[in-house]
């Protein structure tokens, strides 16, 4: 297993960020302190499959799993980033159990999935790993997560979370607010209880659910309510641009009052 589905496996909470600044370094300086696992997005940004893999290399060198958010319904990219050697895929806007079936055919060999075959790839040590050794490793050890951010996606979760081989739902609440028609009112009630409802449906059939989350308090609330895989603080972006913003306001601060 991956870290990140060995830490699922035993029923314990996982934490990380989705990686958009186009660095290795970044991934890497999760790993130094502390995080579990790095979301590496090719949905909102300009990656390269190059890059990347790069990217997934600094998550081995610091034992962070890495999971790839590919671009929606592009399941040419869900092959190559686990050719690649990614821990887990990620994949926005899951709506239907068909959709769901083909993502987790698209990762696992059979008997499980209908992934192509390639003995020669970096995640089958460039073909140094015996064949029926690295289907049985990529069968065990890739992590399969559906994105929930769509009001269509309410009404099929009992049959998208019945999918064998899905590992993971992660709950989108701006797109979701958006799709039930409070956009930037996350935490709006009507949006909540969609949130918790996705929540407590994954976690009643031994599924992982994986939300953002701001703040020491918002984790707690959704781990009582059964969540167990978190984004704190969701993107690195974020996490920078709020740093950066508050030292060089305190700095100007200091400045002001030295001068009075």
């Amino acid at each position: 297993m991956n870290k990140l589905s060995n830490l699922l496996h035993n029923q314990q909470s996982a934490y990380g960020m989705i990686v958009t600044l186009k660095d290795p370094a970044v991934v890497e300086m999760l790993g130094h302190a502390g995080y579990d696992f790095a979301i590496i997005d090719m949905e909102h940004t300009t990656m390269d499959f190059g890059l990347v893999e790069h990217m997934i290399r600094a998550a081995e060198c610091v034992q962070v799993s890495s999971v790839v958010r590919t671009p929606q319904n592009d399941y040419g990219a869900m092959l190559r980033v686990l050719e690649a050697g990614a821990d887990a895929i990620m994949v926005p806007h899951l709506t239907t159990r068909e959709q769901a079936e083909r993502i987790v055919g698209t990762a696992k060999y059979r008997p499980i999935g209908s992934r192509g075959l390639d003995g020669s790839s970096r995640a089958a040590q460039y073909g140094t790993t015996p064949f029926q050794q690295h289907i049985e490793r990529q069968n065990e050890r890739v992590t399969v997560i559906g994105m929930i951010e769509d009001e269509s996606a309410l009404t099929n979760l009992d049959d998208i979370v019945s999918v064998p081989g899905l590992d993971l739902l992660f709950i989108g609440p701006a797109d979701l607010a958006s799709s039930l028609g409070y956009q930037e009112q996350f935490d709006h009630p009507i949006v909540m209880k969609a949130i918790e409802e996705i929540i407590r449906t994954a976690s009643e059939v031994g599924l992982g659910v994986g939300i953002p989350a701001f703040t020491a308090e918002e984790v707690d609330k959704y781990s009582k309510w059964g969540a167990n895989f978190f984004t704190v603080p969701p993107i690195d972006t974020l996490l920078f641009s709020r740093a950066m913003t508050a030292h060089l306001s305190g700095v100007k601060h200091n400045e002001r009052l030295s001068m009075m």
